[in-house]
């Protein structure tokens, strides 16, 4: 479209330039538009035609190239004004598919802000998780102590039960020797009062004897000092 623009630019003023060398008497500002350059030279070139009398060849001739020129531009016109119904129509075009983009980036950039959105609650899950199982792994780690612990302990009980278990007997033993030992006791001790008994007994009668035997001493003495010498 723009080399196109540019071509119909280049043979506009190609042909302002062929008129003017034709015709250098005729002058008009170049800050004209084509159309209008080309409606002025022609008006102009006709006063200048009226000026002159006589008709020669060569202004038949220029006249020719004049008309020529003039179908080319009416030419290049109508061809200029179907680039430019084409590049309209390719404006619209470009502004509905400018719209149509600047839709589908807003549905994209609204599907990008929730995609964002659900990646950072996604992060925040992730941490929240990550913060769980760090605390479920400390806490899995305690579970283990305790289950050591508690190990420990059942193997101590379990030893303090068979320490149990033999004190148990061993109280039973002690007890059966002390029952044993008691009733030896309680046997010697009915001996012991038994024999201290029977003791009390033989010194009563050894002390009755005793007594007996200085009485019967006495009367043999009073006996003997009364008998006759």
């Amino acid at each position: 479209m723009e080399e196109r623009q540019q071509s119909v630019e280049s043979a506009e003023k190609e042909t302002r330039t062929t008129l003017q060398k034709l015709f250098p008497a005729v002058s008009l500002p170049s800050a004209l538009s084509h159309a209008e350059w080309m409606r002025g030279f022609e008006k102009a070139l006709q006063e200048e035609h009226t000026k002159e009398t006589p008709r020669s060849e060569e202004v038949k001739v220029m006249e020719q190239k004049l008309k020529e020129a003039d179908e080319l531009h009416v030419m290049l016109q109508q061809e200029c004004e179907k680039y430019k119904a084409v590049l309209a129509e390719t404006e619209g075009i470009l502004q509905r598919l400018q719209r149509s983009v600047e839709e589908e980036e807003s549905k994209w950039k609204v599907k990008i802000e929730e995609s964002q959105k659900e990646l950072q609650q996604m992060r925040s899950s992730v941490s929240f998780l990550e913060h769980e199982v760090a605390r479920l792994k400390a806490e899995i780690k305690e579970v283990d102590l305790l289950k050591k612990e508690r190990e420990h302990l059942e193997q101590e009980l379990e030893k303090a039960e068979i320490e149990r278990s033999t004190y148990v007997s061993e109280v039973r033993e002690l007890k059966d020797l002390l029952t044993e030992l008691q009733k030896k006791l309680d046997d010697s001790y009915s001996e012991a009062v038994r024999q201290n008994e029977e003791l009390n007994l033989l010194k009563t009668q050894l002390n009755d004897t005793l007594s007996k035997l200085k009485s019967d001493q006495s009367e043999r003495q009073n006996v003997a000092v009364d008998l006759p010498k």
